[in-house]
C-alpha cells in the first residue's frame, strides 16, 4: 500500500506541473480576483496584524495583496526561513525591504527583528493544492504547519479553483485550514 507521504509527493509533482503550464497573465488575473475575495473576509478586515506569504514561482500572487494590506494600515508580517523547517514572522513596511533568501524567495533581511507568532491575528497561507474538506498540500517542508502550531490565529489558504480537489492526502501533523479562498468562493471550516 502506498504511504501517505508518497501520495502527497506524487500529487505535489502533478500539481506543480499544472502550475508551470498555467499562463502568467491568467495567474495574475485570477490571483487578483482571489485576493479581492480574501479582503472581503470580516476576520481579515478586523485583524490589525496580518501574516502573509510572499509569493514566488507559480503561487497565487501576493505582492499586490501585501501592498493593499499596508495601505489599509495593517501591520504586515512576512516569513523569513530558518533551518529545520522553521520560519520567523517579521514586520515590514514595504516590499522594497525584501531580499532574496532561501530558494530565492523574497524575505526580510537579518537586521529586521522577528516577532512572536502569537501576535498574528490572521495568516495568509500558500498552497500547492487544497481539498474541499479543509486539507492543504504545501511545498513539503512543513514550514507553515509548524507556524500554525505556534500561532493561534485565524488563517486562510489561497488556492486557485483549478487546484481545489475533493481532498488532498494528509498526515497527522498537517494543519487543517480554517478558510480556503479561491477566485470563485470561500470555504469555511471554523465557527465564527
Amino acid at each position: 500500500m502506498e504511504r501517505i507521504s508518497e501520495k502527497k509527493a506524487a500529487l505535489r509533482s502533478h500539481l506543480r506541473k499544472m502550475r508551470r503550464e498555467l499562463d502568467r497573465e491568467v495567474l495574475f488575473r485570477e490571483s487578483a480576483q482571489l485576493c479581492a475575495r480574501l479582503l472581503e473576509l470580516p476576520e481579515l478586515q478586523r485583524a490589525q496584524t496580518v501574516f502573509c506569504y510572499v509569493s514566488y514561482g507559480g503561487e497565487v500572487e501576493t505582492h499586490r495583496l501585501i501592498e493593499r494590506l499596508l495601505s489599509l494600515g495593517k501591520q504586515v508580517l512576512v516569513p523569513r526561513g530558518r533551518a529545520h523547517g522553521v520560519m520567523d514572522c517579521v514586520p515590514i513596511t514595504s516590499l522594497a525591504q525584501l531580499v532574496p533568501g532561501m530558494k530565492g524567495i523574497l524575505e526580510p533581511p537579518a537586521e529586521l527583528r522577528a516577532v512572536d507568532p502569537e501576535t498574528v491575528e490572521f495568516a495568509v497561507i500558500p498552497a500547492v493544492g487544497c481539498g474541499e474538506d479543509g486539507s492543504r498540500l504545501g511545498q513539503g517542508g512543513g514550514y507553515y504547519d509548524r507556524f500554525l502550531e505556534r500561532a493561534s490565529c485565524s488563517h486562510a489558504a489561497l488556492c486557485l479553483e483549478a487546484f481545489l480537489l475533493p481532498s488532498v492526502p494528509a498526515e497527522p501533523h498537517d494543519q487543517t485550514m480554517k478558510y480556503i479562498v479561491t477566485q470563485q468562493r470561500v470555504l469555511r471550516f471554523e465557527e465564527v
